[in-house]
């Protein structure tokens, strides 16, 4: 029905395109290009699942050595080097404005509906936490903490990155439907 409005006289017919034109050839370019970033948003949407995995794992290294200590592992001529471990009430200061400035930032994203921060930022700050407190020789008492307050950490990122993504594949998905109703249309 469309086709009949842009025919200006009787016998002549507008020129539809067989996809070898540049119209055509562009249509389909744009398709792939749609295609292509649907793919690289599936992979980004499951960098947030990964760094859960990773947490999950370097917390089960973590486990291992929650009964030992950086004092306890080195010879006391190399720890009167290195000097003297960090206080524990420091590490802990630290831990929770770290993660209170964690949830904050990514409350704040997932609610103005921004691009999702970097996860492995937030994967290392939780695991150099592990590291603090086993050089501290406090591993074992704050180890269900840091792998608590990591694991929602982790989780909300990983649900902001999800759907995030899951958002812009629903929008580059409603393209390419409309470059395929359009190229049905041409042809």
């Amino acid at each position: 029905m469309l086709r009949n409005i842009f025919a200006t006289a009787p016998g002549k017919h507008p020129k539809t395109s067989s996809g070898n034109d540049i119209n055509g050839s562009e249509a389909r370019h744009n398709r792939h290009t749609l295609e292509a970033n649907i793919d690289v948003l599936y992979n980004n949407s499951r960098s947030g699942l990964w760094g859960v995995l990773i947490f999950l794992a370097a917390s089960a290294i973590a486990l291992y050595f929650s009964k030992h200590s950086l004092a306890g592992s080195l010879p006391t001529n190399i720890m009167e080097q290195l000097g003297s471990t960090p206080p524990v009430i420091l590490i802990n200061c630290v831990f929770g404005a770290s993660t209170l400035s964690s949830l904050i930032i990514i409350a704040g994203r997932i609610y103005n509906d921004r691009e999702p921060g970097k996860t492995s930022t937030h994967l290392w700050f939780r695991m150099f936490f592990y590291l603090l407190y086993f050089i501290s020789g406090a591993l074992g008492d704050y180890f269900n903490v840091v792998f608590i307050s990591g694991l929602v950490v982790l989780g909300l990122q990983h649900y902001n990155v999800w759907n995030y993504y899951m958002r812009a594949i629903e929008i580059h998905m409603d393209k390419c439907n409309s470059i395929n109703t359009y190229n049905r249309w041409l042809s």
